[in-house]
């Protein structure tokens, strides 16, 4: 969403030096089928063609402020998010972000808890696709999904040994939407994937069964993968998604397998 917010602008030379937007970094997840996935994160690099100087692209760096970084990503599902990061920025239009990583991942499964290294240490540093024209006194919000589906390589199963190739997309809270709904039986917790051509996002329904996507405007195939054997795996078409608006599908069951 976008919203105004009060900046004091002092006099000097350059009058448009000192006029700044106000940018959050909100994190969400569409988690993995494990317990609990706590990852790392010191903050969020953003560069910026600064208008006052447009020959020059700046780089300022938003910190994650609580002095523990281990965040657990995979509670941010439907409709749970975090705000990661805020600060002014200068107008003009930033043209890319990096997602900084630490080095203390770790995951959870079965009352035990794996170490999660970094597939490569060049990991830490995770571009980000963004681009957003910044106006004088505009609060602007960027959804970062980190998609634990994806990031996350079973390298061995027994003993299990993983390791983390970060998958994550920066898209701006406006001109987007959601799409909500439930899945029975609800303690299943499937895979849910959101596809449109050749994208697409995951997530995964809490203990209630509930999912939610906050993904771009446009017409999506949501695929559910019932992640067992015993349920029929199902698709439901073309599902619009409009901005800021949520669409509602309702329930979907998942069919026991024949």
């Amino acid at each position: 969403m976008i919203s105004l917010f009060s900046v004091l602008a002092t006099s000097c030379e350059d009058p448009t030096s000192d006029q700044k937007s106000l940018l959050n970094v909100i994190l969400v997840d569409t988690p993995a089928t494990w317990d609990s996935v706590f990852v790392s994160i010191l903050g969020v690099e953003v560069d910026v063609r600064v208008q006052a100087r447009e020959s020059s692209l700046e780089t300022f760096f938003l910190e994650y402020k609580p002095g523990v970084k281990e965040i657990e990503v995979s509670a941010l599902v439907a409709g749970e998010a975090l705000l990661l990061a805020r600060g002014e920025l200068p107008v003009g239009n930033v043209e890319g972000m990096r997602l900084m990583l630490g080095n203390d991942h770790s995951l959870w499964e079965d009352d035990r808890q794996y170490p999660l290294p970094l597939e490569s240490s060049d990991k830490e540093i995770v571009p980000l696709e963004f681009n957003q024209e910044l106006e004088f006194g505009i609060a602007y919000d960027v959804i970062v999904d980190f998609d634990l589906e994806r990031s996350i390589n079973v390298l061995s199963s027994d003993p299990l040994d993983l390791s983390l190739n970060p998958k994550v997309t920066a898209s701006p809270g406006i001109g987007s939407g959601e799409i909500e709904g439930r899945v029975q039986p609800t303690d299943l917790m499937p895979a849910v994937y959101a596809i449109s051509g050749t994208d697409s996002l995951s997530t995964q329904t809490n203990s209630s069964g509930i999912f939610l996507f906050r993904i771009p405007e446009g017409t999506y195939n949501l695929y559910f993968d019932p992640k067992n054997e015993a349920f029929k795996d199902t698709t439901i078409f073309d599902v619009e998604v409009l901005q800021n608006t949520q669409t509602e599908i309702g329930d979907v069951i998942l069919d026991p397998a024949e």
